[in-house]
């Protein structure tokens, strides 16, 4: 039976003997085949590590002598491994222990059956001292392979000592529990203990399983749940139900993350190898949002990103895909819809990360043996194929240009050098059929492709049969196309250098710098003419940055990071201009500098806004509070005299810059989480971007909607962004586009801007409102021009993550960006070039930059629940981190008059500072979700918050009270 413990007991013995001598151990996967060259020469290397030099030689010797032993048959490996290298180990006098777990998961019952047999077979070859221990399920052949051997066999269900075992068992776990809570003796009881002890069947799955749900959080409650349910919880199946429900249920009115705990159930039910965190930054952010907390209990969630996440039993997924137990239940998973998500996304990473030397070949030598063998098949007998995929998934252009690339030539003998000139002439004159229709590869390219080409002689077989091949060409002509750009294309290639997501992008004001901030934990500065990256990255946070903005003086830049401070730089030379300013209690989101640079504002995951002096990086005031989720985005008015912040409970909140209070009520009616909030420039209208795919607008004043929700896009609303006249609002989205909006009107301005490959998670216009940037978790940032849409040179590049926040400096000279590296970059918006080192002292991303007005002073938001200042001219830190949040900074925004800076948070408060000291100037709460995003009105009377409630709050900046706000409605 499931659940008796055979999996604890192989743990158990595989630890205590490894500490006393030689211990190797593998656990069986479902579906994992034996004969895979995993099995045992995993043994092999866990042996290979041994700290008994005589084993550890042993092993090492036998590896070095045949290095192909993984390609070997089963009783050759067996021969090799055990007999052969074990047998030099006699005279031992310490065990070595063989553990294998669960051999009845293996995908053929044959190999395992012949690999018991092998052990029984060599038995008497091996050392006395060698012994093996296998668990498994029984299985008719494996027990009778058993029986049949010298094996000595345990049945674990005619145990007697069992319940006493499991009493053991729950009574040392609950009382590590009430030494972890304090809990006053006698707790338990002796009586709730006999109770539990009887509810768990036997099962020590079910023990353990129980024992870590009451551990989790509120013991008390949760055993006397158990307790006075007996009949729910009693059982294995009946408790992961209780578990299960009780997670969907904190979710039921939060679609999209119960959507999110569904696809993480169903993937670790059907990923056929064990899913680690490393590179898997959207796990990584489950676990940082606590969305996977309630199943802590069902769930291995490690520490380190290089351990996988994984189901604790294998009983819990029987349940899942099992009709009979939860068919009509939210988890229930369904495999063929899994797997069929599974391998769309999969074809969206092939599109984004195969590249030139995929593998990392070094130098300039023959390629391996093997990828030319792949190389070779796939041009000879699937090229035609990967069109199809690519064209299916809407990555033509992407196809287009590995056609060109130099890779396929370098491996290709001359026929295949001439294949792939063909099959790079064949997409581009076919490049507009093929991309509206997959099978129009086979049925009006193909039959069109000239007849002496290499791509005809290899694949003519693939005409679909109906189709009547008439008269065509030899060969290929000359200059057979050119694509035009038409309007609000590319402004260049994009701006490469940051190693993963762009989460945010900012120009100076002069227009001049770019910057660019990424979940590499740097910021970097970018020419906003050239695209030339200026100097090295900014370096210093410790955590992915989200916001990145110019001081108005175009002299300092702000970035916000995971690792709860904001660093301000000197945009000059990119030195901090202090330490990191801390207060925030978790990630900096968002940052924003007042109009007069002298405040710089940071919002926060932990629900509140700082205000920041600016200068100084003290703390102005007690944190802003409100908002009961994540801030996610703080500005200013272009007066000084209001804050806004848009957070995560859905609502957008307006705070008065001078007192902190709150003015009025929230703002709501958007369905999801809010992102990002702007004020226009005249101050009579704001902004917001919110997750349920649209932008609304408000009037500043009366807090009224302006016209209907902007829709158009098709993912989440990540930034939004007004032209310096006001004229223009941009958004950009998880569906990889930015879109440009009549500001007036609300009606949308021509096609959308694509080019970038991931998510767009920030957008800012140049002062002059000539060029609009856009930051992506692609790690690159590009140019536009704001009139036609076209392409200003190439990607600026450094970050080494994702960019969260980019702000132009008041006189648009200096770009800054705020990313997941943890670093603000400053970039010159002229050259591209970066502006110095990364401004580095965040020590998790930074989600929003700003600068104050006067440009001197940027400020950064961050998720390291901090916010710094920085000399936006040499990028060195103004003072140490504002630190008073308790959760990660979503945005920040400065005072129009500079002198203050609000911060939003997750902790859903929204925080003033004073922009010259950094010293706290007041906490705004009324929030019930995070902040997402903070603005001051122009005129510095108003702040508005937005918030993941669905509200957007105002508050007066004179009392720092909220005077109004814009209510949630259902659906938008």
């Amino acid at each position: 039976m499931a659940g008796r413990g055979k999996s604890t007991i192989a743990s158990t013995v595989a630890h205590n003997w490894g500490s006393k001598g030689s211990c190797a151990i593998f656990h069986f996967r479902r579906g994992q085949h034996a004969l895979d060259g995993q099995f045992l020469c995993a043994l092999a290397r866990q042996l290979g590590k041994d700290l008994v030099p005589k084993v550890k030689n042993a092993i090492l010797d036998c590896v070095r002598n045949n290095e192909d032993i993984a390609k070997e048959r089963l009783e050759q490996q067996f021969k090799t491994i055990f007999v052969g290298s074990l047998g030099n180990t006699q005279n031992q006098d310490h065990p070595i222990v063989i553990v294998v777990d669960a051999l009845d998961e293996c995908q053929n019952i044959d190999d395992v059956v012949r690999f018991v047999q092998l052990i029984d077979q060599h038995s008497s070859s091996l050392p006395t001292n060698v012994k093996f221990l296998l668990t498994c399920r029984p299985e008719p052949p494996l027990v009778l392979a058993l029986e049949l051997g010298k094996w000595r066999t345990e049945d674990l269900d005619s145990i007697s000592n069992t319940t006493q075992d499991i009493k053991r068992f729950i009574q040392h776990g609950l009382a590590r529990i009430r030494d972890k809570y304090q809990l006053p003796q006698p707790w338990p009881s002796s009586t709730d203990v006999e109770v539990i002890v009887g509810m768990s069947q036997e099962l020590f799955q079910w023990a353990r399983t129980a024992i870590a749900y009451i551990g989790e959080g509120s013991p008390s409650h949760r055993l006397q749940e158990l307790l006075q349910g007996q009949s729910e919880w009693a059982g294995l199946d009946e408790l992961y139900h209780q578990i299960l429900s009780r997670a969907f249920e904190k979710v039921e009115k939060r679609p999209q993350r119960k959507q999110i705990l569904s696809w993480v159930l169903g993937t670790l039910v059907v990923a056929p190898h064990p899913v680690t965190l490393e590179g898997k930054e959207g796990i990584v952010q489950l676990i940082r949002d606590d969305i996977l907390a309630d199943l802590n209990s069902l769930l291995h969630i490690p520490k380190s990103e290089s351990e996988a996440v994984r189901l604790m039993h294998t009983s819990i997924r029987d349940l899942l895909v099992t009709r009979e137990g939860c068919e009509d239940q939210h988890y229930s998973v369904d495999p063929v819809q899994h797997h069929r998500r599974l391998a769309t996304l999969s074809l969206q990473i092939m599109e984004h990360d195969l590249k030139q030397n995929i593998c990392n070949l070094r130098g300039g030598g023959t390629a391996n043996a093997k990828i030319q063998d792949a190389f070779k098949y796939l041009s000879e007998t699937k090229l035609l194929f990967w069109l199809e995929v690519m064209s299916l998934i809407g990555a033509m252009t992407e196809a287009y240009i590995m056609t060109k690339q130099q890779w396929p030539r370098d491996m290709s003998n001359d026929s295949r050098n001439i294949l792939w000139n063909d099959t790079r002439r064949f997409v581009a004159f076919f490049f507009k059929q093929i991309s509206f229709n997959a099978l129009d590869l086979y049925a009006s390219a193909l039959p069109r492709c000239p007849v002496e080409t290499e791509l005809w002689m290899k694949y003519r077989d693939q005409v679909i049969s109906w189709i009547l091949v008439g008269e065509r060409q030899k060969n290929w002509t000359t200059n057979i196309w050119t694509a035009s750009t038409g309007s609000r294309a590319l402004l260049g290639d994009p701006l490469t250098g940051h190693s993963t997501w762009v989460r945010s992008v900012a120009f100076s004001p002069d227009g001049k710098v770019l910057a660019s901030g990424s979940c590499d934990q740097t910021v970097r500065l970018w020419d906003a003419h050239t695209g030339a990256s200026l100097g090295d990255p900014l370096t210093g946070h410790r955590g992915a940055i989200n916001s990145v903005v110019f001081s108005p003086d175009c002299k300092v830049l702000a970035s916000g990071s995971d690792d709860n401070t904001v660093r301000l730089w000197d945009t000059k030379t990119g030195a901090p201009l202090s330490d990191p300013l801390a207060g925030h209690e978790s990630w900096v989101r968002s940052v924003a500098f007042s109009p007069d640079g002298k405040v710089l504002a940071s919002g926060s995951k932990d629900r509140t806004i700082r205000l920041w002096d600016a200068p100084t990086g003290a703390l102005l005031g007690d944190p802003l509070t409100g908002h009961n989720s994540w801030i996610d985005s703080v500005a200013f008015s272009p007066n000084g005299k209001v804050l806004a912040s848009g957070s995560r409970d859905e609502t957008v909140r307006l705070w008065s810059a001078h007192t902190g209070a709150p003015l009025g009520d929230p703002l709501t009616g958007h369905s999801n989480h809010i992102s990002s909030v702007v004020f226009s420039p005249n101050g009579k209208v704001l902004a917001s971007g919110s997750e349920d795919n649209t932008v609304r607008l408000w009037d500043a004043h009366t807090r009224a909607p302006l016209c209907d929700p902007l829709t158009g896009h098709s993912g989440w609303i990540n930034s939004v962004a007004f032209s310096m006249d006001g004229k223009l609002l941009a958004s950009g989205s998880c569906d990889r586009t930015v879109r440009l909006w009549d500001a007036h009107t609300g009606a949308s301005l021509g096609n959308p801007l694509t080019g970038h490959k991931n998510a767009i998670r920030s957008v800012a216009f140049s002062p002059d409102g000539k060029v609009l940037a856009s930051g992506s978790k692609d790690r690159t940032v590009r140019l536009w021009d704001a009139q036609t849409g076209a392409s200003l040179g190439d990607p600026l590049a450094g970050h080494s993550d994702s960019i969260n926040s980019v702000v132009f400096s008041p006189d648009s000279k200096v770009l800054a960006s705020g990313s997941n590296d943890n670093t603000v970059r400053l970039w010159d918006a002229h050259t591209r070039a970066p502006l110095g080192d990364p401004l580095t002292g965040h020590s998790d991303w930074i989600y929003s930059v700003v600068f104050s007005p006067n440009g001197k002073v940027l400020a950064s938001g961050s998720w390291d629940e901090t916010v710094r200042l920085w000399d936006a001219h040499t990028g060195a830190p103004l003072g140490g981190p504002l630190a008073g949040h308790d959760g990660w900074i979503n945005s920040v925004a400065f005072s129009p008059d500079g002198k203050v800076l609000a911060s939003g948070s997750r902790d859903e408060t929204v925080r003033l500072w004073d922009a010259h000291t950094g010293a706290p100037l007041d906490e705004l709460t009324g929030h019930s979700e995070e902040i997402t995003s903070v603005a001051f009105s122009p005129d510095g009377k108003v702040l508005a918050s937005g918030s993941y409630d669905g509200m957007v709050r105002f508050w007066d900046s004179l009392t720092y009270r909220m005077c109004s706000y814009i209510p949630s409605h259902p659906t938008s």
